[in-house]
């Protein structure tokens, strides 16, 4: 029998303080969130998290649905809909623009859905695994993830329109998830106390936790030895003011 060390809040609280823990604080993403990486390196990153967020890719965070209640998977798919009907909810389209608003071009878009980055495919992979093992695990991903993903897409926004002159028509469904950065973290909280009730389930939620997070350090490190896609394209910067309208 497995004897519990803390309450879940603590432990899942003790993660969050360990500085591994939070993709803010790499610094792949500080760079870029402050403007001191070059526009190369902010155009790799969004297109290595592209594949990750867009396509059926998207529905990862939804696999949980069938270990969880009746009235927490309405949740998911109240948010599914939205996907599929609110314009700035759709991440195929939100994030496509805030590409091409850093001059990424629709056929780098095409060749990284079509042949993802190993990392991301492994983000995707792992992720989606742990929601269709159990509700516990699949919780541990949504603290990990869900609940970050607001600050992280409110971020990249600011950066992306404070740094790297993307317009803010390019930046709706980024902002859209910035949003809902309390709606997600009251979500999560009722997950955690519903399906985190044991020592068990607590510890391997929060190995399901560490190895997606894991996953988001290991895409971000890629992504910055990646070579800059568009690079040395001539036609960059018209590119770019096309894309933001100007």
């Amino acid at each position: 029998m497995m004897l519990a060390s803390g309450p879940p809040a603590d432990l899942l609280a003790r993660d969050d303080a360990e500085p591994w823990a939070d993709p803010a604080q790499h610094p792949v993403w500080t760079a870029v969130r402050s403007g001191a990486a070059p526009p190369g390196a902010a155009r790799a990153v969004v297109l290595a998290l592209y594949p990750v967020f867009t396509g059926r890719a998207r529905y990862m965070l939804a696999a949980k649905v069938s270990w969880i209640s009746l009235a927490d998977g309405k949740e998911i798919f109240a948010d599914l809909h939205r996907a599929l009907t609110v314009a700035d909810a759709d991440a195929d389209a939100g994030w496509a623009a805030a590409a091409r608003g850093l001059g990424i071009t629709d056929a780098e878009l095409a060749g990284a859905r079509a042949a993802p980055p190993a990392e991301a495919a492994d983000l995707v992979a792992v992720t989606r695994e742990h929601g269709l093992r159990s509700a516990h695990e699949g919780t541990g991903v949504a603290w990990a993830l869900d609940r970050r993903l607001p600050a992280l897409t409110g971020q990249l926004a600011d950066a992306l329109a404070g740094h790297y002159s993307v317009g803010e028509s390019a930046l709706r469904h980024l902002r859209y998830r910035a949003a809902e950065a309390d709606a997600a973290a009251a979500r999560v909280g009722r997950l955690t106390r519903a399906y985190l009730t044991t020592a068990w389930q607590v510890y391997e939620a929060r190995r399901a936790a560490r190895e997606v997070l894991w996953g988001i350090t290991a895409l971000l490190e890629a992504a910055a030895a990646e070579p800059a896609p568009s690079e040395s394209a001539p036609s960059e910067s018209a590119r770019i003011e096309e894309a933001n309208g100007r």
